[in-house]
């Protein structure tokens, strides 16, 4: 196969797509519609959704598996090839994801470490503070405000 023929993702749903079937050992065409409408509260097409699936499949990106919950549904997995082929879709989106990250990081005032979230805040001498934890928190205060 060829880049030159390589599948377009140019949109949020199908880079989600891609990311579910890499984080999962297989999921199913229903489940993914289910997440998409979960995660993005975005109720995608279901024939949005399996075309792309199909398209998968055909480059050899994915394939059909068993699913032990459903006698009915067959679920997909990613193949070595699909492995390669996200590997090279994520690394695209690389950028655009780092930047969106980056805005919300926020770093302890203690310790320096870069937080996402679940952080801890203090106000200290009337200025809010974060910390990843509350140690980190009282040796701030150890160090910089000895009474």
């Amino acid at each position: 196969m060829s880049n030159d023929h390589e599948i377009k993702v140019q949109s949020l749903t199908k880079l989600y797509i891609l990311m579910l079937l890499k984080a999962n050992k297989s999921i199913s065409g229903y489940s993914i519609l289910k997440r998409l409408d979960k995660d993005l509260g975005k109720t995608a097409s279901p024939t949005y959704v399996y075309d792309f699936l199909k398209k998968l499949k055909a480059e050899g990106y994915i394939e059909d598996v068993d699913n032990p919950k459903s006698k009915r549904s067959k679920g997909f997995q990613i193949t070595k090839n699909g492995e390669k082929f996200t590997d090279r879709i994520f690394a695209r989106f690389n950028n655009l994801i780092e930047i969106a990250v980056q805005s919300k990081l926020k770093a302890c005032a203690s310790c320096g470490v870069m937080l996402y979230d679940n952080f801890h805040v203090e106000t200290i001498e009337g200025k809010e503070l974060i910390f990843c934890c509350e140690h980190c928190a009282m040796a701030y205060k150890n160090a910089n405000h000895k009474h």
